[in-house]
């Protein structure tokens, strides 16, 4: 299953209990540990490579809970109807040493109401001292339309009754939605991925198509020559590189066909995934500038479904400047991205006195990628 974003909140006890709803704090409640206490590292266990927190249980039943809102994560309500992507869970469970425990976890999709219970699943496991880490996992299909949270809970307690923390342990829990399998089947689309060819000047005019070049036309600079370094302000930036526009109109353009990236034209139909637009430009400190940037949605046939237009003037400041916009909701159709960007001096000085242009970037967001937790 491809990998997607945890949307549990504080999934390993870094934040105590933050995040978390409290139902049940049997005996002497939950105990949030740095490090397991008392039982065998979850490294030594498992392939995950460092220790970490976890939260301990007492002799007294211990219940916390967390309900996720699947639209605040992007995840839109047709997407859910519609094709159903499997909704995994998982837990890392231990006991001590010296005492056994109990672990109890229980997942319920809920309707918009949050009281409608969908589909559910639960779980009970009584551990022998000395046991090993164990992972539980579950994944739900084919469950009824209607389902807008998610409501994952977990607790346990011990089996001898002692005083004190000798519960059930618990860390790394896991809440994923992952894509509707079989809908992109080979293809790897370039989520989270800058789009745009050559997007910091690095190669000069290359893969743009320019549309204007008045007065001395576009230059590419080293280094940005009267102004701050771009590195300074972008901190994406590896590299001084960037466009220089003279005192006539200098603007290009580049098309972003999403097919050729990979983009299945089912998923992106259904799922409309929201479109993330920036670039940085600066003006010098002995002249001021202008810059433009249009970002146009288009269709099969280049026909326009939705644009943005940014336009702003600068004093001689030398300093760099971030525009950013994203696209939502831009209904089904999308296959071409095309990016115009252009600017001028405001003194109509000879040479490349006018805005200058860098870290330019069209991504399309996926969910999330985690590099540390996996269902």
């Amino acid at each position: 299953m491809p990998r997607s974003k945890n949307l549990l909140k504080n999934h390993r006890a870094k934040n105590g209990l933050r995040h978390w709803e409290v139902t049940s704090n049997g005996g002497h409640g939950f105990k949030c540990e740095e490090e397991p206490v008392g039982c065998k590292d979850i490294d030594e266990c498992t392939h995950l490579k460092a220790n970490f927190g976890c939260w301990a249980t007492s002799f007294g039943p211990c219940l916390k809970h967390q309900i996720i809102k699947l639209r605040e994560h992007g995840i839109r309500n047709r997407r859910m109807d519609t094709w159903k992507p499997p909704i995994t869970v998982c837990d890392w469970y231990c006991p001590r040493k010296d005492c056994g425990g109990v672990f109890n976890m229980k997942v319920e999709l809920l309707a918009d109401d949050k009281s409608t219970v969908l589909d559910s699943w639960s779980f009970s496991e009584t551990m022998e001292a000395g046991a090993t880490w164990k992972k539980m996992r579950h994944v739900f299909r084919n469950y009824p339309s209607g389902v807008r949270f998610v409501k994952f809970e977990h607790g346990g307690n011990d089996t001898k009754n002692l005083v004190g923390h000798f519960g059930i342990k618990f860390t790394n829990s896991g809440l994923f939605v992952g894509r509707r399998e079989g809908s992109n089947q080979d293809i790897r689309p370039k989520y989270d991925t800058n789009l745009l060819k050559n997007p910091c000047a690095k190669e000069g005019l290359s893969n743009w198509e320019v549309v204007k070049n008045e007065g001395n036309g576009f230059c590419y600079e080293d280094s940005p020559g009267g102004c701050k370094s771009i590195c300074a302000a972008c901190s994406g930036a590896d590299h001084d590189c960037c466009w220089a526009t003279s005192h006539g109109d200098c603007e290009k353009k580049q098309m972003i066909d999403l097919e050729e990236h990979g983009f299945n034209t089912n998923l992106l139909d259904n799922t409309e995934p929201e479109i993330e637009v920036f670039e940085w430009y600066g003006s010098r400190s002995d002249a001021g500038c202008k810059h433009w940037l249009k970002v146009r949605l288009l269709n099969e046939n280049k026909e326009e479904m939705a644009v943005r237009y940014y336009m702003d003037k600068k004093p001689a400041e030398g300093d760099w400047f971030k525009v950013e916009f994203s696209f939502n909701d831009y209904g089904p159709g999308l296959r071409y991205i095309e990016y115009t960007h252009g600017g001028a001096d405001t003194r109509n000085w000879a040479g490349h006195y006018g805005a200058k242009i860098a870290c330019s970037s069209v991504m399309i967001c996926a969910e999330g990628d985690s590099t540390d937790d996996e269902a």
